[in-house]
């Protein structure tokens, strides 16, 4: 299976992120990810960060995907909170 990032687009409630996911043995699906204006502007999430939320959320959806997961998902203040402490705890210091 493949994840591939397609894009963004700009919307009036904030940005969404489009991925195709190739199977082989299945057909293509297309999901998108919509991440508020307001994560933005309050500095939950920085613009070059969004796509990375979005794709380790689908792959650890789809690794346990038991029935069709939705083609659209709102990210939510929960994700992104789960987001800044996995980042948080991976980063060491070089100093």
């Amino acid at each position: 299976m493949q994840i591939q990032y397609v894009g963004f687009q700009l919307k009036a409630h904030g940005r969404d992120y489009t991925y195709r996911v190739i199977d082989k043995q299945a057909e293509d699906r297309e999901f998108v990810f919509s991440i508020s204006n307001r994560a933005f502007a309050d500095n939950q999430l920085p613009f070059q960060e969004a796509a990375g939320l979005c794709y380790q959320k689908l792959q650890k959806a789809l690794e346990t995907e038991e029935k069709p997961l939705p083609r659209r998902t709102t990210v939510s203040d929960q994700d992104l909170e789960a987001y800044r402490e996995s980042r948080r705890s991976g980063r060491k210091r070089s100093w």
